[in-house]
């Protein structure tokens, strides 16, 4: 399967918004968290990175997302998405190894611990745990270029 990468539109923003939604939903602890402040900084987050994000296309239908941007020293992989339909078909992977080959710099992201799939495809792909955030997250890294 080829996959073409182009630019989000603004007409991705609520996508983006729904698809973050159920992520905190399925594996963020709810109880110790002001949902709605939550969900309000995840939009405006989104609203803000927009321009980093971009579409995954596989013969021309969007079968996910992806968000890479600089963060200080190293690049910041702030989303990955495959949607449902599409997962475990290799896309993340494809999707990582573009990452890593794109990045001159070590790349992190913040993954929820309960996310076993996803924390699985990260460690396949050489990232490791270097921080715990909360009860909920890790950190983790890639060291840097493929």
């Amino acid at each position: 399967m080829t996959l073409r990468f182009v630019p989000a539109v603004p007409a991705d923003l609520e996508t983006l918004y729904e698809l973050n939604r159920q992520l905190i939903d399925a594996y963020e602890d709810l109880r110790p968290i002001d949902y709605p402040t939550v969900l309000t900084w995840v939009h405006r987050n989104l609203e803000q990175n927009l321009p980093h994000f971009v579409r995954v296309l596989a013969d021309g239908v969007l079968v996910g997302y992806y968000c890479l941007r600089p963060e200080r020293e190293s690049m910041e992989l702030d989303s990955l998405f495959v949607l449902p339909p599409y997962q475990n078909r290799g896309i993340g992977t494809q999707i990582l190894e573009k990452c890593l080959e794109e990045s001159d710099a070590p790349v992190f992201l913040y993954v929820f611990r309960k996310n076993t799939r996803a924390a699985a495809l990260y460690q396949r792909m050489g990232f490791r745990v270097i921080k715990e955030v909360g009860a909920t997250r890790w950190i983790m890294e890639h060291p840097g270029p493929l």
